[in-house]
């Protein structure tokens, strides 16, 4: 055994020391000062790691409402206060868009607790029901309460739980291939009072007698308005994917996010803290230019941004490389703004980002995956972009990146950095880009 003690703290919330070996490492639910007894093993590349044993020494912490936070992979900072974890988050970013000459208005939630709008549970023989664990994809901590899902979902969990307490045949088996539930989704509108169930199962699962009773008790148990089952592949771990059964309701909900109607499917993504997402979406709508014609929505998704911002424009053009996501946006936008010209293509813009037009009064949201917009759409962007642009974020890091290269043709007239995911290490940012003359 050997004793480490933490001295610091990274931005993904792992408390930090150094080895016997001399090495920097870094263990979960540790704080600066806590003195930790690890054991060492090798692994099968033979490189020499350390195993958190005990702790010795704990200093003081935040107080942690979760009986299961440690466990849980769902939270990673709940032990840390909350103004310091924005800290942790938020500095090391400051730090390095600063040296593009960029400072970041920084807002904290005012809700750090009930504030998530989904959530989807892995269910195990058992029956146990909850999420996985921090670094153990195949082990589940069996949860009955979620502090970041709402109250509503909580109920509902327990409703859930006491549906399987007498089907205990039903959760899927991975190791034998028998019963055939693999996920439960939870998914409640923040501004509306809608409220959708999601019981993911294997496609070709035998049903048998006791799945018409099932269905009857679910009905019976479940309080949400719109129950739905589905099916996907056996070996898919995905949840709410797939063929899908209406037992309840619609397969879509309801959702009202500054007085526009979003209907959302039940297989699509939305805002996960919508609430929590207000200070970008009002930082957007203060900076919109007057006097422009056209929208372009880039990574549109199901045409959040357009659906929100189109009424200030006559054209809307939405680009996404994925089919489903694109009609949805298609039907979402006509059904928003029928008066209105509007362009809805698949483009995979990693690949071709040639296929997308810009007139000159355009205003350009994007809004990319983590990994960033991409070279070709960086090179378009550069090459042919808008005066105006909004670059919205949820990984600072690679967005650095890519401003990198727009700061040659372009300037940044305004930013905003917030933290919708309270405990986790995950935030969101904005970007107003306006081309130089």
């Amino acid at each position: 055994m050997e004793q480490i003690r933490i001295d610091s703290l990274s931005s993904d919330f792992l408390g930090t020391g150094i080895a016997p070996n001399g090495k920097k490492i870094s263990y979960p639910y540790t704080l600066p000062g806590d003195l930790i007894s690890v054991e060492m093993y090798k692994r099968k590349t033979r490189s020499t790691k350390y195993r958190l044993v005990e702790f010795l020494e704990k200093s003081e912490r935040a107080p942690i409402p979760c009986q299961f936070y440690g466990e849980c992979g769902g939270c990673a900072g709940q032990h840390i206060p909350y103004d310091d974890q924005c800290k942790i988050k938020f500095e090391p970013i400051q730090q390095l868009f600063s040296q593009l000459g960029v400072q970041f208005q920084t807002i904290n939630s005012d809700q750090i607790f009930n504030y998530r709008s989904r959530m989807d549970f892995s269910v195990f023989p058992g029956p146990t029901i909850g999420l996985r664990a921090r670094g153990n994809f195949r082990r589940v901590i069996d949860i009955d309460h979620c502090f970041i899902h709402s109250d509503w979902a909580n109920k509902e969990l327990a409703n859930v739980r006491n549906l399987l307490n007498e089907f205990p045949q039903l959760p899927w088996d991975r190791n034998s291939e028998r019963g055939g539930l693999k996920y439960i989704t939870i998914r409640k509108a923040r501004f509306t009072e809608d409220c959708m169930t999601i019981f993911t199962f294997t496609e070709g699962f035998q049903f048998d007698s006791d799945f018409a009773n099932f269905k009857e008790r679910t009905l019976e148990l479940c309080i949400a308005n719109h129950i739905i089952f589905c099916y996907n592949r056996v070996k898919s771990e995905v949840s709410a994917m797939g063929r899908s059964e209406i037992l309840k309701g619609s397969d879509v909900y309801h959702e009202i996010v500054l007085g526009r109607d979003f209907l959302i499917p039940f297989d699509s993504f939305f805002q996960p803290n919508p609430s929590g997402f207000l200070p970008i979406l009002e930082f957007i709508q203060s900076h919109l230019p007057e006097n422009r014609n056209c929208l372009i929505d880039l990574f549109c998704g199901n045409g959040f941004f357009s659906i929100l911002f189109g009424t200030s424009f006559s054209k809307i053009k939405c680009y996404e490389l994925t089919p489903s996501s694109i009609e949805i946006a298609k039907n979402a936008l006509h059904r928003a703004f029928p008066e209105k010209e509007i362009l809805t293509q698949v483009v995979n813009l990693f690949q071709d980002a040639s296929l997308m037009e810009c007139p000159s009064d355009s205003v350009l949201i994007l809004d990319p995956p983590r990994a960033g917009a991409g070279g070709k759409v960086n090179v378009w962007i550069r090459e042919n972009g808008p005066r105006d642009i909004f670059y919205v974020s949820c990984n600072p890091y690679s967005q650095r990146e890519d401003l990198k290269f727009y700061q040659t043709h372009y300037d940044v007239v305004a930013s905003l950095l917030i933290d919708p995911y309270p405990h986790t290490p995950h935030c969101e940012s904005v970007l107003h880009l306006r081309r130089k003359i």
